[in-house]
């Protein structure tokens, strides 16, 4: 059977310069407030980036509430105090990008 899974769109407070080191502190930092089993629940994936600021995140369904609970409580990248705020999710990316506000 299939895991299914949920695309979150995820504005950050600041943009984001570096988008590979961005990628790592982020999974760092939810690896923090998840813990090893949340992490593994949720299995995050930055898809894709979206202007400076937003991306696509791949969540597993069973575990997208924790994420985007998890999400709004990072505070921190690097050495950069942020934010980040889920902006919407869907199904597909697809519909995603049509359903987010401001478009994509």
């Amino acid at each position: 059977m299939r895991i299914k899974k949920r695309y979150l769109m995820v504005e950050s407070a600041l943009p984001i310069p570096d988008r590979e080191e961005f990628k790592r502190q982020f999974y760092r930092e939810l690896l923090l407030v998840l813990g090893e089993l949340g992490y593994h629940k949720v299995n995050p994936r930055v898809i894709r980036f979206i202007g400076d600021r937003r991306f696509v995140m791949k969540a597993d369904l069973e575990g997208v509430s924790d994420a985007i609970r998890a999400t709004a409580l990072i505070n921190r990248i690097g050495e950069q105090n942020t934010a980040f705020y889920t902006l919407s999710s869907s199904g597909t990316i697809k519909a995603l990008t049509k359903t987010a506000p401001g478009g994509a």
